[in-house]
Order: structure tokens, then C-alpha cells, then sequence
């Protein structure tokens, strides 16, 4: 399973975002973004993660690797049309 660090990059990356552009976006400082994506910073505080999901446009449970990207868009495609 992924880390936090490995699914913040890898979404990040996938938006096509530098860390700088997700720090601005974010609020959240360069340093923590670099130290968090290469595991120095292994678990940040719940504020700065969700800053960081509010940003790339996730939820916290698919930063947190509670559920990946791809089931919560299908969850979110099936909600949609159930409406």
C-alpha cells in the first residue's frame, strides 16, 4: 500500500502540479509538501492534509489511502445518475 507521501505526489503529479504550484494552491508550505512526499514528514496534521485533498480536488480518504481515486469517482458517477 502506498504511503501518504507516494499518494500526494502521485495526484499531484497526475494534475500535472510542481510541488511549488500544489503549495500555492494549497496554502500549505513547500517544505512540509517536499518532506511529506518523500516520507520525512510521514503523517501531517489533519489540517494541512485537508488543505492538501482541498487542493487536488479529493477527498481526505483518498489522500489517507482509505479509497482510491478511481472508486470515488465511480461512487460519485453512481450517486450522480441514482439522483
Amino acid at each position: 500500500m502506498a504511503t501518504f507521501g507516494e499518494r500526494l505526489k502521485r495526484i499531484r503529479e497526475q494534475r500535472g502540479w510542481s510541488p511549488s504550484e500544489l503549495a500555492e494552491r494549497s496554502g500549505v508550505p513547500y517544505e512540509t509538501i517536499y518532506r511529506v512526499e518523500r516520507g520525512t514528514h510521514q503523517e501531517p496534521r489533519v489540517s494541512i492534509a485537508a488543505k492538501l485533498a482541498r487542493a487536488l480536488g479529493v477527498s481526505l480518504d483518498v489522500l489517507a489511502g482509505v479509497y482510491d481515486e478511481e472508486s470515488e469517482l465511480l461512487a460519485a458517477a453512481v450517486a450522480l445518475v441514482g439522483t
